[in-house]
């Protein structure tokens, strides 16, 4: 029998859901995914069809700070990374493709930039 690699990602929160107050923004080079960073820490990512609508794909957790900077970390388009950093040092690497945090660092120090 063959492994399975279904990966369901699950989000629980109490009576209500998070807020998402945009703090940081990207568009990706496809121009049909979009990235926002919120002050409450999360990440979201949203598909933009082209007649222009914009869904929310996914919904990401990994920082305990508003999200300062936003940057794309790959050229390919078939693997697609970005770097969050957050007010509080926090620098997390995320594969766009499945919302995997693939790695994450707190740093002594703040990002107010990355390019």
């Amino acid at each position: 029998m063959s492994g399975n690699n279904l990966v369901l990602p699950i989000v629980l929160w109490g009576r209500t859901a998070p807020t998402h107050c945009i703090s940081s923004l990207l568009v990706m080079d496809d121009f049909s995914t979009i990235i926002t960073g919120c002050h409450d820490g999360q990440i979201c990512l949203w598909d933009m069809t082209p007649e222009l609508q914009i869904c929310p794909r996914a919904m990401l957790f990994g920082h305990t700070a508003s999200i300062t900077c936003l940057s794309k970390a790959s050229v390919s388009s078939d693997k697609q990374y970005i770097v969050s950093a957050s007010e509080s040092g926090e620098m997390c690497l995320w594969d766009v493709n499945d919302g995997r945090c693939i790695e994450f660092t707190k740093l002594a120090c703040a990002h107010t930039g990355i390019q």
